[in-house]
């Protein structure tokens, strides 16, 4: 039996690796804006989902703000994997949309200002809609 314990390594892992895409994407050579902007929305969205899936993976749960690690340790190991399983079902719908709008985007020239915007409206509204799962 593996014991749980806790850890904040994967997620500072992550952090760094997500800020090294994202910040590293604006430097690509010769993208021009839109398609620029349509890297750093997509390492966003995908970034995020990579995150819910290293939580899945690791049942780390008590990343998520409001489920303390007591909570996730006392609960058991299904219960912990279903709660990930949630939230990373919701973040990968969310990639997967995401990414099929920027690819019409792009070949329709639909200002980048709205693909910001949906981007960022497409996380809130995921990030809130998991409000009300409970570990």
């Amino acid at each position: 039996m593996e014991v749980y314990k806790k850890s904040y390594t994967g997620f500072v892992v992550w952090l760094i690796g997500f800020c090294v895409v994202v910040v590293g994407a604006c430097f690509l050579p010769n993208l021009g804006t839109q398609l620029t902007l349509a890297v750093v929305d997509n390492a966003s969205t995908i970034g995020i989902f990579i995150l819910t899936l290293l939580i899945y993976q690791t049942e780390s749960v008590y990343w998520y703000n409001g489920t303390s690690y007591e909570d996730a340790k006392a609960v058991g190991s299904e219960r912990r994997k279903a709660f990930a399983l949630a939230h990373m079902k919701r973040f990968g719908y969310l990639a997967l949309i995401f990414l099929a709008y920027s690819v019409v985007s792009l070949m329709v020239g639909i200002p980048y200002g709205f693909d910001v915007a949906i981007a960022c409206a497409g996380i809130l509204i995921v990030a809130l809609s998991t409000i009300k799962l409970k570990l």
